[in-house]
């Protein structure tokens, strides 16, 4: 097993790229964005050691801020105690996620592009339309603190722009 920095936090096993930790980072700042294990490879652990060798490195960094879901339940799982930022990025991502949670395979929403000011959602599957589309809008936004910004219909069901608060 390697791990390197390729603009990412890169594990490799056997020379093959087996998971990533992916980050922006400054002078003294590094934000965790997410973490992504190739297709075949998941169930192995290899997610969580790739995050541990990200946290590793972001402790070279003044200021960490966590984007990524799954990082955030590593940290709590491992109970560790350092100078994290939970951002709202991160916020945002885990009110998706409890949607899918709740919703899936009635509805399932699907983040396209997210930033800390504003979040594009497609909300798509079987759901009936005229049945108060509106509130699965408002479920996310609720949960993650949003507001609706707009909306639009779109092939698979239902683009949806947030602003983050």
């Amino acid at each position: 097993m390697e791990a390197r920095i390729e603009g990412a936090v890169v594990l490799y096993d056997g020379g093959k790229r087996v998971s990533e930790v992916r980050f922006v980072a400054g002078f003294d700042e590094i934000e965790i964005l997410e973490t992504v294990t190739a297709e075949g490879e998941k169930g192995k652990g290899y997610a969580s050691m790739v995050v541990e060798k990200a946290i590793q490195f972001a402790g070279n960094f003044k200021k960490i801020r966590i984007s990524c879901p799954y990082v955030k339940r590593w940290i709590e799982k491992k109970g560790l105690d350092a100078k994290f930022e939970f951002t709202r990025v991160l916020h945002f991502k885990e009110a998706v996620e409890k949607f899918n949670r709740y919703r899936s395979p009635e509805a399932k929403a699907k983040i396209l592009e997210i930033s800390d000011e504003k979040a594009v959602v497609e909300i798509s599957g079987p759901f009936c339309v005229s049945c108060g589309i509106f509130d699965y809008f408002e479920d996310i936004a609720v949960e993650a603190n949003a507001k609706v910004a707009d909306y639009r219909e779109s092939e698979n069901g239902f683009l949806v722009t947030y602003v983050l608060k």
